[in-house]
């Protein structure tokens, strides 16, 4: 079949690179980022302070570079990827100090998954590109000095289903199991059903506020079933769920949501043009988020249960103008469009498809390098494949596939590397 017509798809690599490359102690240290912000959310606060700074992400670079360097080499000589992508700041500076032990050129790009407060490592020099979600992003990036050509400001990556039509509010309301027109009220916790629900819907209940409760847990199954268990007592109807896969609808079914100032949160309900009311936040990383949320008048922060109570009640008051001057906030400044841009961008990297492959222009480096770097544990893997025409971009089972490697994988290097199907 000619190439013309052939029929064209894309293939991620996806790796977890300090799990299955790199070394003791490193591994080891960051799995505790989760059980940081758990039980000691101030002290990771103090360090991402203390360690936002040239100095300090230079030093660290010393000490993790011996512990990966060897793996990314053994990585990338495996996997022979076309393009890498980073959404891990920590992975930017070592994985470009690999990259310059090669023969050829990779295209290297970094795509930022903070809002506000970008720590200094998110921008190692050198990348090809570096896509950031905001304005402020962009500023920050700008005053490192680095080449503004480089830059491109295209928003947070988010589920392409956020982009797709749904049922009206009131169909969405009936199919959830709640009462059409009565005020929707959204408590998500994340992923790990985190950020203090029990507390919050227990004061919403004694408030006995006029609303109604769209209860997301996450993979809490005790905070679920607790929840289920208490809900006849509650003083408000109550409906829960665990891990859902159809946020889209419970957004656009709500009036109002409070969260935990996670970024991928704030703007898939950016995307569904909802107020936000903030519960918590992760020190120093997400910080800035609050200020992000409360600067654009999307939304506000929570300092306790009373604030939010009184926040709460602003909001859902019959005809609420600050309801409605978050909702026009919140669409003018969203971008569910996000996940397309970054996918051209990352595309636009790509050789033409009449052009052979780096990996396919020096065969006898890459022999060399595979040789060299060899993993008995891990066959090599083909890695050439032909530009996809930008029609298949808007593929939403291809790029949903794409969104959900860069949404629920926030730890990991991923390669981008390309096929052709005959």
């Amino acid at each position: 079949m000619p190439d013309s017509q052939a029929q064209i798809s894309y293939r991620i690599e996806i790796v977890d690179a300090f799990e299955e490359y790199s070394r003791f102690p490193l591994r080891e240290a960051m799995k505790l980022y989760g059980p940081a912000i758990r039980y000691n959310p101030r002290l990771y606060g103090q360090v991402f302070h203390l360690s936002n700074q040239a100095q300090s992400v230079s030093a660290v670079q010393s000490v993790a570079t011996p512990l990966i360097h060897k793996g990314l080499l053994r990585l990338i000589s495996s996997v022979q990827p076309d393009i890498i992508i980073s959404i891990h700041p920590l992975l930017n500076h070592v994985t470009l100090g690999a990259l310059q032990e090669l023969p050829f050129h990779i295209p290297f790009i970094t795509v930022v998954t903070d809002l506000f407060s970008l720590h200094y490592a998110w921008f190692a020099p050198g990348a090809d590109a570096y896509i950031v979600p905001t304005e402020r992003a962009r500023e920050i990036y700008l005053e490192r000095g680095l080449d503004s050509n480089r830059v491109h400001m295209l928003g947070m990556p988010i589920d392409p289903k956020f982009t797709m039509p749904t049922e009206s509010k009131e169909e969405l309301q009936r199919k959830l199991g709640l009462t059409p027109g009565k005020p929707v009220v959204l408590l998500v916790g994340g992923g790990d059903g985190a950020g203090g629900l029990r507390s919050t819907v227990q004061a919403i209940s004694q408030a006995r506020l006029p609303v109604q409760l769209l209860i997301v847990t996450g993979r809490n199954t005790r905070l679920y079933a607790h929840l289920q268990r208490i809900r006849a007592s509650l003083r408000v109807p109550a409906r829960i769920f665990g891990f859902v896969h159809n946020m889209p609808e419970m957004m656009r079914a709500a009036d109002v949501i409070i969260t935990k100032a996670g970024p991928g949160t704030i703007c898939e309900s950016l995307a569904c043009g909802l107020p936000i009311i903030l519960s918590a936040y992760v020190p120093g990383q997400e910080e800035g988020n609050v200020t992000f949320v409360t600067e654009n008048h999307v939304g506000t922060l929570a300092y306790d249960l009373v604030e939010m109570i009184n926040a709460l009640r602003l909001l859902v008051k019959p005809g609420s103008e600050l309801l409605k001057e978050q909702v026009e906030n919140a669409r003018r400044i969203s971008h569910p469009d996000a996940s397309f841009d970054i996918a051209q961008c990352i595309l636009s990297f790509l050789p033409p498809s009449d052009t052979p492959g780096i990996w396919q222009k020096t065969p006898e480096k890459t022999q060399a390098l595979a040789s060299s770097h060899a993993n008995p544990l891990r066959a090599i893997m083909p890695a050439r494949i032909l530009q996809s025409r930008l029609p298949h971009l808007h593929s939403y089972r291809a790029m949903g596939s794409l969104r959900r490697r860069f949404t629920h994988l926030k730890f990991v290097q991923r390669t981008l590397y390309r096929y052709k199907r005959s």
